[in-house]
């Protein structure tokens, strides 16, 4: 929900995508700030996105003599923001979690209701930066420093933050028209739900940031690094498919499965804990200790639920943050599944995590999965024209054709997320393509394999 906020207030402030970037979580504020260091992952051929990790680094920390830095910053208001916003989504359903038989339906809406927003922006100039640093010495000892590469990071160099308490409160509507047996809705047959999410922050709260890229120099001093041009390539433009860690998963027990398989179902009914998970998973990706302070931050439920999942990768949480962690192989393995996990949920829309979440509860994976197999084949796959594809295999159409009314509902809301349109008329299915959208797809097929493969251990 902030993270959605964030982005239209961003596309209000740099319609063209110029260099501000929308912050994904209140709880990780304070470490979004001017001169903190951040760290940016390239984006690979599977999640194209540049993400960036906020670490509790300053500027300051990785100097010699930094202590008494002192930077002129810039404090401006600029700009204030209101909006209400609905929209008409297909197949919602009530996401509170419980363990009760509830209702689904084909139509229903979410409105959005974001209070005015006054803004500040402060910035660090980047003259001032190099002339305030130009005789002081980066200090090589540093644990972060001992890490780089290649000499160069980010830090940030101005941020938009809110200058009062800001409100925003997200309503749920649907009308339950038929049963679905799923742990995560709370509705009967023919009764109307609704679910209120309110998030409130207060004043000081990142909403957006920019970037400065800086490199070490040969006499460890600080130089600005030219704008980088990224050039096109046609290799990593390809489709391939998704290649994901199942073995360790399949290792698990049937109880340890279980536990994972709840702990992801109340994740898919609630988004906003998957900006939070995203930062910490990459955090332990890194093999360091994630921050758990922001957990106090957070709602009992929403605390629980992350502490849930991070129990279950054995991540203890009396070691403090930043300190290197020491894991087994099987648990770096499932960790690092985790993460491909929840960074796919971060790519899709998150209406749509409901509705995957049904999907266990309905026992409709499996068919899924090969219908998109067979998309994959149709729109994704060129074959050579050497290759003959045996026409007594299972079609995208006839494996439509094995859903009931509500199944075949609550996929074809999941489809149209990502550019697919399928149509039932009578007795016929008609899939097309409306848009291509490789990041999505790869998305939603590592997220139903995943659900799937901890599915199956559960039913060993």
């Amino acid at each position: 929900m902030f993270h959605k906020a964030t982005q239209k207030i961003v596309n209000e402030l740099d319609p063209y995508g110029g260099t501000l970037i929308p912050a994904t979580s209140p709880y990780f504020s304070d470490d979004f700030k001017p001169l903190h260091i951040i760290k940016k992952r390239k984006g690979t051929w599977f999640f194209t996105k540049d993400k960036y990790i906020p670490t509790s680094i300053t500027l300051a920390d990785i100097l010699k003599d930094g202590k008494d830095l002192d930077i002129g910053l810039q404090t401006s208001n600029f700009s204030g923001y209101a909006e209400t916003s609905s929209f008409y989504i297909l197949g919602e359903v009530d996401a509170s979690v419980c363990t009760v038989d509830a209702g689904v339906h084909a139509s229903g809406g979410v409105a959005d209701i974001i209070s005015t927003v006054e803004m500040k922006k402060r910035v660090i100039s980047e003259m001032m930066l190099l002339e305030a640093t130009k005789d002081r010495k980066i200090n090589r000892r540093h644990r972060f420093v001992k890490q780089l590469c290649n000499n160069t990071f980010h830090i940030i160099l101005e941020v938009v933050e809110t200058d009062r308490p800001c409100d925003l409160n997200s309503l749920f509507t649907a009308h339950a028209g038929v049963e679905v047996p799923t742990k995560i809705m709370k509705a009967k047959g023919g009764v109307n739900v609704a679910l209120k999410q309110n998030l409130s922050f207060p004043a000081g709260t990142t909403i957006a940031f920019k970037v400065l890229k800086l490199r070490i120099t040969e006499d460890d001093t600080l130089d600005t690094v030219w704008q980088e041009f990224q050039t096109y390539n046609c290799a990593a433009s390809c489709y391939r498919k998704p290649e994901i860690p199942f073995t360790e998963l399949t290792k698990l027990s049937k109880d340890v499965s279980q536990l994972f398989l709840n702990t992801f179902l109340q994740i898919l009914g609630n988004s906003d804990n998957l900006p939070v998970l995203d930062t910490m998973l990459d955090q332990i990706c890194e093999g360091f200790q994630p921050d758990l302070q922001v957990l106090g931050l957070m709602e009992d439920e929403d605390r629980a639920c992350v502490e849930k999942l991070l129990d279950l990768l054995g991540i203890r949480k009396v070691d403090p943050p930043g300190q290197p962690l020491t894991l087994t192989p099987h648990q770096n393995e499932v960790i690092k599944t985790v993460n491909i996990f929840v960074q796919s949920l971060n790519e899709l829309n998150p209406d749509t995590l409901p509705l995957l979440a049904t999907n266990v509860e309905m026992k409709i994976i499996s068919r899924q999965l090969k219908m998109l197999e067979k998309m994959e084949e149709r729109f994704f796959i060129c074959f050579a024209p050497e290759m003959q594809i045996d026409p007594a295999e299972e079609t995208l159409e006839s494996l439509a054709l094995q859903f009931t009314e509500s199944e075949f509902e609550i996929t074809q809301g999941i489809l149209e997320e990502f550019g697919f349109h399928l149509k039932s008329e009578n007795t016929s299915i008609s899939c097309e393509m409306h848009h291509r959208n490789e990041d999505m797809f790869c998305s939603i097929f590592v997220v139903l394999s995943v659900l799937k493969a901890l599915d199956d251990q559960v039913k060993m």
